[in-house]
């Protein structure tokens, strides 16, 4: 694996650590609605993506959501 690959791999990761964590708080205070879990999904996915931005081929426009929401 690239230096690069290894690299986004590890951000992804955190940031669905970091994702679930938070989902597994709300969760302990009772049923998520669901705003609160689109909430979630969102702050992943931008904390995601700023952190992708010196990485332009990582990613496209959109896709990380539309991913993100459709395994939900």
């Amino acid at each position: 694996m690239t230096t690069e690959a290894e690299e986004l791999h590890r951000i992804i990761s955190a940031s669905v650590r970091d994702m679930l964590d938070a989902f597994r708080i709300q969760a302990a205070a009772g049923p998520v609605t669901d705003k609160a879990l689109e909430e979630i999904v969102f702050r992943a996915e931008h904390g995601a993506l700023q952190s992708l931005a010196p990485y332009p081929r990582a990613h496209p426009a959109g896709d990380l959501s539309r991913g993100v929401v459709g395994a939900a």
